[in-house]
C-alpha cells in the first residue's frame, strides 16, 4: 500500500471506528495486518491522513448520540453528513436553521424513518417496490411518529375477501393530525398528506439515498388550497434504496 493506493472511505471508517472510537484494540496482538498496513499508509499519505482526520471529525460528532450497536453508526453517519450538506448547499435563512437545530438539537435523530425500495431486485427475482418500517427506532427521537402499513380487502381464488397489507400505504398510529402516505410506483413518486389546518407547522422531510453517488432531497410541506390539506411530494424517484426522515421536534 502506498501513496498511490489510497485507502477507500468503507477500510478507512472501519478502522476509525474500531481504533478510536470504540476502542477496541488495546493490545498488540490484537492489531491486524490491515490496521498495521493502513497505520502505516497515514504516515505517508497526506492525502489519506487528511481524509482520516476528516473522518474522524465527523464520527466523533455523532459519537455521543447513541451506543454504536446494531450496525447503526453507519447510518447515522449518512445522515449527519446528508444534514450537513444540505444546510451548507441552502441559502435559505429559515431552512437553515432548522437543519442546524435538527442537527445540533436532535443529534441528528429523525422524527420517524422508513425505508424506500424502488424497482429494487428482491431474492434475485423480479423487482419490487415497497415502503419498510422495521428496524430503525434506534434512529428516531423518543416523540417520533410510528408507521403502519395500510391494509385492503383482496379477492381469494374461493371468492371470499380476506385483508392483506399494502406495503406501498403507510399511515400514522400515534399523532393527532391524520398522515397517510402513499408510494406511487408507476409515477415513482411519493406523497406525503397531512389533514391539518393551514396555521399548523409541520415538519419538513429529508430522501437519503443509500448510494453514495446520489445527493439527498429535502421538501416542505405545502399547503393545498381546495383540497385543503398540507402535502409533501417526491417526484422521479430512480431505481435504488432510500431512507425516509421526518424532521423532527413537530407534533403532527
Amino acid at each position: 500500500m502506498n501513496g498511490k493506493n489510497h485507502i477507500d472511505n468503507d477500510r478507512l471508517e472501519a478502522y476509525i471506528i474500531k481504533t478510536y472510537i470504540e476502542g477496541e484494540i488495546q493490545e498488540e496482538k490484537e492489531v491486524s495486518d490491515e490496521y498495521i498496513m493502513i497505520e502505516q499508509h497515514l504516515g505517508e499519505c497526506d492525502e489519506c491522513s487528511q481524509k482520516a482526520h476528516e473522518l474522524l471529525k465527523e464520527i466523533k460528532a455523532i459519537s455521543n448520540w447513541s451506543v454504536y450497536e446494531d450496525n447503526q453508526v453507519l447510518l447515522k453517519l449518512k445522515v449527519y453528513e446528508a444534514l450537513i450538506s444540505l444546510e451548507k448547499a441552502t441559502e435559505n435563512p429559515r431552512v437553515k436553521k432548522r437543519l442546524s437545530k435538527w442537527v445540533k438539537d436532535f443529534k441528528g435523530q429523525a422524527g420517524g424513518t422508513f425505508k424506500l425500495m424502488m424497482e429494487m431486485v428482491s431474492a434475485g427475482r423480479r423487482k419490487t417496490t415497497k415502503m419498510i418500517i422495521e428496524g430503525f427506532e434506534k434512529l428516531n427521537t423518543k416523540s417520533s411518529i410510528l408507521f403502519d402499513y395500510g391494509v385492503e380487502l383482496a379477492p381469494t381464488r374461493g371468492g371470499t375477501n380476506e385483508i392483506v397489507v399494502n406495503f406501498n400505504q403507510l399511515k400514522a398510529e400515534n399523532t393527532a393530525t391524520p398522515l397517510k402516505i402513499n408510494l406511487d410506483k408507476k409515477n415513482r413518486s411519493l406523497f406525503i398528506e397531512f389533514e391539518a389546518k393551514k396555521e399548523k407547522k409541520l415538519p419538513m422531510a429529508v430522501l437519503l439515498p443509500v448510494k453514495a453517488s446520489m445527493s439527498p432531497v429535502l421538501q416542505f410541506p405545502v399547503y393545498n388550497e381546495k383540497q385543503q390539506k398540507w402535502e409533501i411530494t417526491f417526484k422521479d424517484i430512480g431505481e435504488g434504496e432510500y431512507y425516509f426522515l421526518f424532521e423532527p421536534g413537530y407534533m403532527v
